[in-house]
């Protein structure tokens, strides 16, 4: 759940950036964008789909990397997100094809580490189980061993 932590922080710096145009009218429209609105594009963001425990590991990680909200400001932003970008239970992520903000959002890598396993997966070709991505160079292995029950490699 470390990477949904960035695609709130994605989330909400795309509304601000875009004018907040991205993000629809609601309780706690403004909270979410000034908590969470300085860093990421709408385009990236605004397909990101999240049940509400997804929004809460998110929002726990961005406080943790740090955001900036009282406990009353942060559930008004899961209320939020929870309302206008909610999901179902997420399917797994294919590693030979996921995008950068799928590794990031589901996987849980870093920006640097989607960047690594994109290169090293375009070089290698695909992998056949989660185990061959243990020797790329500059990625967390640890962090696709804690959410294997949500990728795959097919």
């Amino acid at each position: 759940m470390r990477g949904a932590f960035v695609v709130v922080a994605l989330l909400a710096c795309a509304a601000r950036a875009a004018g907040q145009d991205s993000f629809p009218d609601g309780p706690g429209k403004d909270i979410t964008v000034r908590v969470c609105g300085a860093c990421h594009s709408a385009s990236r963001s605004a397909a990101v789909r999240l049940t509400r425990g997804g929004w809460q590991d998110v929002i726990a990680k961005m406080v943790s990397l740090g955001a900036k909200g009282s406990d009353t400001e942060l559930a008004a932003v899961l209320d939020y997100l929870s309302a206008n970008f909610k999901g179902d239970a997420p399917k797994p992520v294919n590693m030979n094809t996921a995008r950068a903000i799928d590794l990031e959002s589901v996987a849980g890598l870093l920006r640097k580490e989607s960047a690594a396993l994109i290169a090293y997966r375009t070089k290698h070709g695909p992998c056949k189980t989660l185990q061959d991505l243990k020797n790329i160079p500059g990625v967390d292995f640890r962090k696709i061993e804690r959410r294997r029950d949500r990728l795959v490699c097919i």
